[in-house]
């Protein structure tokens, strides 16, 4: 067994424990197999969370795309969560349609939530779907965030919400 000699350790030992040491017997030897573990500065290390400064929405009338949010040019953007809706136009009758949010990561052009709607008339169908991202997504700098509609006779509406670092 190993000795304890060290002054401050044994200190710790009796702070940590909370013993007594009138009253209890102060640890001065290790076991063999036994190894004490203590955290280190922990009054030093902080942990922020970010908090969301990115709130947008953008509505797309028909087909086509609507940018929702354009990405800084410098720092970074992360996505965390979308949600887009669909519905048909104020008299129109729409046989199906599709909105969608899409981004680009990677150079790549991904689509991060699809809602479909099918058979509406005077507002009568719509369709809504949302995504929450445990892990923020690294959106590419200097890129559109938007929200496309595939029929004339529908109204979507994208919104997202993330954050900008340095």
């Amino acid at each position: 067994m190993a000795l304890i000699n060290n002054q401050a350790v044994l200190q710790k030992l009796v702070d940590e424990l909370r013993l007594y040491p009138a009253k209890d017997k102060v640890p001065s030897e290790l076991a063999d197999k036994i190894l004490p573990v203590f955290q280190i500065n922990s009054e030093q290390i902080t942990v922020n969370a970010p908090y969301a400064n990115v709130a947008r929405a953008a509505v797309k009338t028909g087909v086509g795309s609507s940018t929702i949010y354009t990405t800084p040019a410098t720092g970074k953007f992360y996505l965390s969560s979308v949600q887009v809706s669909t519905r048909t136009s104020s008299g129109v009758s729409l046989k199906e349609g599709t909105a969608l949010i899409s981004c680009t990561i990677d150079g790549v052009s991904r689509t991060m939530v699809y809602v479909h709607v099918v058979s509406g008339v005077d507002f009568g169908d719509n369709s809504t779907a949302t995504v929450s991202f445990n892990n923020p997504v690294l959106v590419d700098p200097a890129t559109n965030i938007v929200v496309t509609a595939a029929d004339s006779s529908q109204d979507s509406h994208g919104c997202i919400t993330g954050y900008t670092t340095d």
